[in-house]
């Protein structure tokens, strides 16, 4: 940083004394503006709202200009190391994944037939066994049927039926208390116009 700051400080100063401002003021808030992790877009942002504070004319040139020289100034090893770093990991990634890709392995004679040797008779279990499906097994008293799935489905089921018939039970209870509070109201009523009947007489 020591090498940006001797290179490009005296260049600002005498930039912003060609605009006629103060370098002590602005030239600090531009170095600490370029400084900052912020992407170019946003330094250029936040430079043309400080330069539009006290320069009229062509502030996206002097911009321009300004960060072509903090650029330019910067040491190598310092730009932009987030992006370096970036760019480092990326190409190890890449570097080892077309490595694992193009490093093939080439079998000997014996493996070869080995391995053609177990892929033919996987195809003739895998054949075995699909003619084994179609044809029904006699039960055997060994061999239990795994009913695992069956059972889930039964119980869910019956769960299902279970509260099917529990809801509608309860509908029908609802109903039937909505009945007798209806007429509880409606002999409340009736007693009421039977009391006030006997009472006018």
């Amino acid at each position: 940083m020591a090498a940006a700051v001797c290179d490009f400080e005296p260049w600002l100063n005498d930039k912003l004394k060609s605009l006629k401002t103060d370098e002590g003021v602005f030239g600090s808030y531009i170095s600490g503006i370029l400084e900052s992790e912020d992407s170019i877009d946003d330094k250029r942002d936040a430079l043309e709202g400080l330069l539009s504070e006290f320069v009229e004319r062509d502030i996206s040139t002097h911009v321009t200009e300004i960060l072509e020289k903090w650029e330019s100034s910067r040491p190598l090893e310092e730009v932009p190391k987030g992006a370096a770093d970036v760019d480092i990991q990326l190409t190890k990634i890449l570097e080892s994944q077309s490595l694992a890709t193009t490093t093939r392995r080439e079998y000997t004679d014996e493996e070869k037939k080995i391995r053609e040797a177990i892929l033919s008779q996987y195809s003739q279990l895998s054949d075995n066994e699909a003619d084994q499906e179609n044809v029904e097994e006699p039960e055997s008293s060994d061999l239990v049927k795994n009913t695992n799935a069956l059972d889930v489905a039964a119980a869910a089921r019956e769960r299902r039926e279970q509260a099917r018939q529990d809801a509608q039970r309860k509908k029908e209870k609802d109903k039937e208390d909505r009945e007798k509070q209806k007429q509880l109201k409606e002999d409340k009523k009736e007693k009421r116009k039977t009391q006030k009947g006997e009472r006018k007489r």
